[in-house]
């Protein structure tokens, strides 16, 4: 039965050669479709991950107002392949901005790997060796038109923003110089040894 559905199937293709060709053709066309379609999605979706990760750094959830303890408990997961700690250390004003909605400037802890993580890029320097040398990023310059360089010595009132009514601000709060202020400062000192973009 086989042999004979396959000798009717041969005798037919030879008597439609047109038909069989053109089968054949739609065929290639179709596969080659497919095959392109899948490949400029897969691409896609490749080039909008490497946007994200170039744009907000390598890493897959951020966590805000962690305690020591629950970071103890995320480290001790065996599930979580790499954790990076940034510490916010405050706000401190700075002397020469001329921008007039973020006349302050906020400052971070890190270490190197972090940096390399997020994304953030070289233009000039070094990491920083000890907490008495500090990175500053190109915004500085480029929004707030302050010329600060590597080897500048620079002193900062580090604190928390604050409502007038003592309720401390999100970091999303815009500036409002008749409604907030800077408290519980204390002063630091830096030597500038990086600056990055």
């Amino acid at each position: 039965m086989n042999n004979v559905l396959k000798h009717l199937a041969i005798k037919n293709l030879k008597m439609n050669k047109k038909r069989t060709i053109s089968t054949i053709i739609g065929i290639i066309l179709m596969s080659a479709l497919i095959c392109g379609t899948a490949t400029l999605v897969t691409s896609f979706h490749r080039t909008l991950i490497q946007d994200a990760i170039n744009e907000n750094g390598y890493y897959h959830i951020k966590i805000e107002s962690i305690t020591d303890k629950e970071l103890e408990e995320l480290k001790s997961n065996k599930k979580i392949k790499n954790i990076n700690v940034v510490r916010e250390c405050g706000y401190a004003i700075l002397d020469g901005s001329k921008n007039e909605d973020k006349p302050y400037v906020k400052l971070f802890s890190m270490d190197k790997n972090n940096f390399d993580d997020l994304k953030l890029e070289l233009l000039e320097g070094r990491f920083p060796k000890n907490s008495n040398e500090i990175m500053i990023s190109n915004h500085i310059k480029t929004n707030a038109e302050v010329d600060l360089k590597i080897g500048d010595k620079v002193s900062f009132e580090i604190g928390k923003r604050e409502s007038l009514d003592n309720i401390e601000l999100e970091n999303s709060a815009l500036y409002s110089a008749d409604n907030e202020k800077i408290v519980d400062t204390k002063k630091y000192e830096f030597t500038i040894v990086r600056n990055y973009r």
